[in-house]
């Protein structure tokens, strides 16, 4: 009895030790290590926002300066320039129930320029969007539900920006970055 328990735990550790060795031959790493990844992100300095600029692109500016780099760097060597373009679709609409559904779309089209011989490295358009409904006699959250759509949809966009730029970078190892 006390034999079968040995071997019972003899295979276990095998097995642990298999799984092991495995996920070691695997080389998984963490996301964005290589390449110094952190390092070059806060070498990019996000342009400003147009003087009229409205309440979402306040938002993208604010949460891209903050994901590229978490201290102040007055060396920046890149400029992320960047145009933003709302537009809102009506996708469902009803007389009898006075509901309506939106979908709300933020496009933005944006480059990565080197400031020393203003080059540009990296160029894409891309978008996010949200939908939301505007109720009749609900004036108050129809305007909460496209400020907060408007916002989540801005801070999506600083993320997919950030994925495409260590895409660039990983695709393109002799890059100037």
């Amino acid at each position: 009895m006390l034999f079968k328990k040995i071997k019972l735990l003899y295979k276990i550790n095998i097995i642990f030790i298999g799984l092991f060795l495995f996920i070691l031959s695997c080389n998984l790493k963490p996301l964005y290590e290589e390449y110094n990844f952190e390092k070059t992100l806060c070498n990019i300095k996000v342009s400003q926002s147009k003087p009229e600029s409205a309440h979402y692109e306040e938002i993208f500016k604010n949460e891209m300066e903050n994901s590229l780099c978490a201290y102040a760097n007055n060396s920046a060597k890149y400029v992320l320039q960047w145009n933003i373009t709302k537009s809102k679709e009506e996708l469902i609409g009803s007389d009898t129930n006075k509901t309506i559904r939106y979908q709300l779309k933020l496009s933005i089209e944006y480059a990565l320029v080197n400031i020393i011989n203003k080059k540009v490295l990296y160029k894409d358009t891309i978008y996010s969007s949200a939908e939301y409904n505007i109720l009749e006699d609900e004036m108050l959250s129809t305007i909460a539900s496209e400020q907060f759509n408007e916002a989540i949809t801005a801070k999506n966009l600083t993320n997919i920006i950030k994925d495409k730029i260590y895409l660039f970078m990983v695709n393109n190892e002799n890059s100037k970055l």
